[in-house]
């Protein structure tokens, strides 16, 4: 999860969880028992060090994977991820086309190829993706798409369609908290500062703390004038997240960042 550029793609983290949910179903139908069940197993060992950032130890299980199933989408797609985080563009967009190629109809490969080519500014290739995700059946959760959605459009310059993006994932989960963040930080960088408020009180009672939900607080706080609360959400940075980036912006405020 984060909108604008001050923050970070929130999306990734949500990919890596869902492309660590593997079932044996996507094997192709040639391999043997033996080998589908080896690729399954280093697709999940090859996404879990994704997730912790060991990426050498990840490429490992994940080429593993794909020479036990050469056919096994997911691991195209999520080695597509740990290529993408090593900076090697081209490798990344050939496997996650390949993972496309393999699984048209599966919701989080189109889903993982829209962060991608969001990640590197092609929104009107990124758009229909995210799209197609969304509208499938067999996705569980259509919010996590709509909202990758509306954080692509936001950062190509469509704060209107990003709006109704972000609108259209709360109508599918209203407690998705990255929708709510993202329509706080919407909503704050449209100075509309009540309903940044009115979002960001949803997110509390839908997530924990994070040191971004704590920051956007001390600014809209801020802005409106209420003293107290924008300390609030100060201290709320400073002892639970002393060591984040947002905790250094409020330290260079000055006066630790007390209104």
């Amino acid at each position: 999860m984060r909108f604008l550029n001050r923050y970070p793609m929130l999306p990734l983290g949500v990919l890596l969880l869902c492309q660590g949910c593997v079932s044996t179903s996507a094997t192709s139908a040639s391999s043997t028992a033996a080998s589908g069940g080896a690729a399954v197993a280093n697709l999940n060992l090859g996404a879990a060090y994704l997730r912790q950032g060991r990426l050498t130890l990840a490429l490992e299980r994940l080429d593993r994977a794909l020479d036990h199933d050469p056919r096994l989408a997911e691991a195209h797609s999520t080695i597509a991820m740990v290529y993408d985080r090593l900076g090697d563009v081209e490798e990344a967009r050939d496997h996650h086309r390949r993972a496309i190629r393999l699984a048209p109809n599966d919701p989080a490969t189109a889903n993982s190829f829209g962060v991608f080519l969001c990640r590197h500014e092609r929104w009107s290739d990124a758009e229909p993706l995210f799209l197609r995700a969304a509208g499938n059946p067999r996705y569980h959760t259509p919010e996590v798409a709509l909202t990758n959605a509306g954080i692509c459009a936001r950062n190509a310059g469509d704060g209107a369609r990003a709006e109704q993006y972000l609108r259209d994932a709360l109508a599918r989960n209203p407690i998705y908290a990255d929708g709510l963040f993202n329509l706080a930080a919407l909503a704050f960088a449209n100075n509309e500062l009540d309903v940044a408020r009115r979002f960001l009180g949803r997110h509390s009672e839908s997530a924990p703390d994070s040191a971004q939900a704590a920051w956007l607080c001390f600014q809209v706080e801020t802005r409106l004038g209420n003293r107290g609360n924008a300390r609030r959400c100060a201290s709320t940075l400073r002892e639970q997240f002393p060591e984040s980036p947002e905790s250094a912006q409020l330290e260079r405020l000055g006066n630790g960042g007390r209104p």
